[in-house]
């Protein structure tokens, strides 16, 4: 028989996500939470996203529900990825708890989280592949994501500023020193940053619908609240500024793409996506979607004079952005690279792996990004609901 108190507090949870108010985001939701579960979070004070920030006492008080059920489901929310926490700074070892986003945030951590069954997560993943990916996504018209170029860091010409501007309303790809940045910066603090598994390849090995992937599988970093999260419930580890800049290093080796949050605030994860697996880049670039992110402010450039005409960048582009154009002349010299600017997105793939260093970018835009994550978030919520 249909609980019918458990039902209404799914639909406010799927409101307040801003999900499609659709049978698939219901059968999601049901796999994250029990009837119990969603019907004890929603009798409380959550109303919006990563703004509303309880303890468990205080969530208890609010809600008139005893500590230790509160305490026992956060607890046990929080483990399955479909909670979040963070720690006060204002009281030592006090954990205030939230409602992550979709994306990123409860998507990727149920997938990823060791301490859901394989059983669990694969029946999520079959749903969420059930749906149209973009059309799922694509509803959400503010994208927070955004794509920044992967660069070799030695010749002067290719460094792009670590400070450039970016977009608020699309997703961003990165740029090697940018990212390079962030990890240092991270890196500072101890027990700060951490490496994760990569949600895409996971459900595609759990799906099996990219058997030819051969992108590493823990790759995608964290920093701040959320690496300490990932760490303390099981899903991640700690790692140093060495080895983010190592694994940063050889996800550009495996053409992977830099994708992170389009925000000036510090940042809070890195993404190396695939085009094979990735529920955003692959989904947006597969279906020409590319509104789902920001591109990057920049565009590649070639030096001729140190050319070699090997193809090494058209290979690597997954766009299909480059295309090798043959000349008559027998050494190649009149041989060239057609640059398809409106489908490069400037994730600098083929900078970064040009052996002779003729492949370089050139600043080409300059957008704004939101000022911190919660900004972002909040203007992606309110363009959602215009939408619907």
């Amino acid at each position: 028989m249909e609980d019918k108190k458990a039902e209404k507090a799914f639909r406010k949870l799927r409101d307040i996500l801003n999900m499609p108010k659709s049978k698939t985001s219901m059968d999601i939701l049901k796999i994250w939470y029990s009837d119990e579960d969603i019907k004890l979070l929603m009798a409380g004070p959550f109303k919006a996203i990563q703004v509303d920030r309880y303890s468990i006492e205080e969530y208890s008080e609010a809600a008139n529900i005893p500590v230790d059920k509160v305490k026992e489901t956060f607890e046990r929310l929080a483990r399955r990825g479909v909670l979040f926490w963070y720690y006060d700074s204002k009281e030592v070892n006090k954990k205030k708890y939230l409602i992550p986003p979709l994306f990123p945030g409860l998507f990727e951590y149920f997938t990823i989280s060791p301490n859901n069954s394989i059983d669990e997560r694969r029946r999520f993943v079959k749903k969420f592949h059930s749906s149209d990916e973009v059309g799922f996504a694509g509803e959400m018209d503010f994208s927070i994501f955004r794509i920044i170029p992967g660069l070799k860091p030695e010749p002067e010409i290719r460094l792009v500023e670590i400070n450039q501007t970016l977009s608020p309303d699309k997703s961003k790809v990165l740029a090697y020193q940018d990212v390079e940045e962030i990890i240092k910066q991270a890196g500072k603090t101890e027990k700060n940053m951490a490496v994760v598994p990569c949600t895409c390849r996971t459900m595609a090995m759990m799906t099996k619908s990219s058997p030819d992937c051969e992108g590493s599988i823990e790759n995608c970093m964290t920093f701040g609240p959320p690496a300490k999260y990932s760490v303390e419930e099981g899903i991640g580890r700690y790692i140093s500024i060495d080895e983010g800049l190592e694994i940063l290093k050889q996800s550009e080796k495996e053409g992977l793409i830099h994708l992170t949050q389009n925000t000036k605030d510090k940042h809070s994860f890195i993404c190396n996506c695939c085009t094979c697996c990735c529920g955003i880049v692959g989904a947006a670039i597969e279906m020409r979607f590319t509104d789902i992110f920001q591109v990057s402010d920049y565009v590649p450039v070639i030096d001729y004079d140190e050319c070699t005409r090997c193809k090494k960048c058209v290979k690597y582009c997954k766009l299909h952005a480059l295309l090798y154009m043959e000349g008559e002349k027998p050494d190649k010299s009149d041989h060239s690279i057609s640059i398809r600017e409106n489908i490069c997105i400037g994730c600098g793939v083929c900078a970064s792996n040009c052996p002779t260093g003729a492949m370089n970018l050139k600043k080409v835009r300059d957008n704004l990004p939101a000022n911190s994550f919660v900004e972002a978030m909040q203007k992606m919520n309110k363009s959602m609901a215009l939408d619907r």
